[in-house]
């Protein structure tokens, strides 16, 4: 599973134990998150709690990069954070020791978008059109920038799945969609788990009319998707993704 969790605090409301319960009933092997909650909004000890049923767990140390965390049920090993530049995104790499086999696993938060830091200004109904308008051109010089950093970002990230010596899983918050740059990077030839095991027509971002899918799982040729699905739950203002899966003998 893979989730940006708006640190578990949306819509002015702590959202960790109703998140966490709605999880555990899902019952995932590895818990991705990105915007992971941390200590402005919940104590060290109440997030392992939540999350004791997966007993593997690593979380990136820097506090100016946004928090991340993986959960899993099985050893994690070589875990490696990947604080990108000029950003405070980061992307984790581990490997997940399960009893037969190796999987690599790539956890991602590429560039915002920002659309949400300009949204508010842009449609303040009770301001005035030319503030609103300047508003709206600042948006679209910042997603150039960010345009720009996300496909950097997407390189390097390529560049390490590349080097793996195991089958992948990259996952995570890419903050673009399918027609993106990034998207292809980042994909390459691995398989895009709701073109392969997913069904009808799926949205991750609960914002601007909940159209866009910007939150991903891909993984090697090695993977079989089995199910592949976004539960529409209200506690960030992303849909979690959650993907089922085998490994497939050869």
């Amino acid at each position: 599973m893979t989730y940006n969790t708006s640190h578990f605090f949306w819509d002015r409301q702590q959202t960790m134990r109703e998140a966490a319960a709605y999880i555990r009933q899902l019952q995932p092997d590895i818990i991705c998150m990105q915007e992971a909650p941390d200590g402005a909004y919940y104590q060290a000890d109440t997030v392992r709690k939540a999350f004791s049923y997966v007993p593997h767990h690593c979380v990136s140390g820097r506090t100016d990069h946004l928090p991340m965390m993986i959960g899993s049920r099985y050893p994690l090993q070589h875990i490696r954070t990947l604080y990108f530049k000029n950003s405070v995104n980061l992307a984790m790499i581990a490997d997940v020791c399960m009893p037969t086999d190796t999987i690599r696993l790539f956890c991602n938060h590429l560039e915002t978008t920002s659309v949400n830091q300009y949204r508010g200004q842009i449609q303040a109904a009770s301001k005035p059109w030319m503030f609103r308008l300047k508003a709206g051109v600042k948006l679209i010089l910042r997603m150039k920038e960010n345009f720009r950093k996300r496909a950097a970002q997407a390189d390097y990230i390529a560049e390490e799945i590349r080097r793996s010596p195991y089958p992948v899983v990259v996952c995570g918050d890419f903050n673009d969609t399918p027609a993106s740059y990034a998207y292809h990077r980042m994909k390459g030839a691995l398989t895009d788990g709701f073109r392969d095991a997913g069904r009808g027509y799926q949205y991750t971002f609960r914002q601007l009319k909940r159209i866009w899918r910007i939150d991903y799982i891909f993984y090697s040729d090695e993977l079989k998707g089995l199910s592949y699905d976004s539960p529409d739950t209200p506690y960030s203002d992303h849909k979690m993704v959650v993907w089922r899966g085998c490994i497939e003998q050869k």
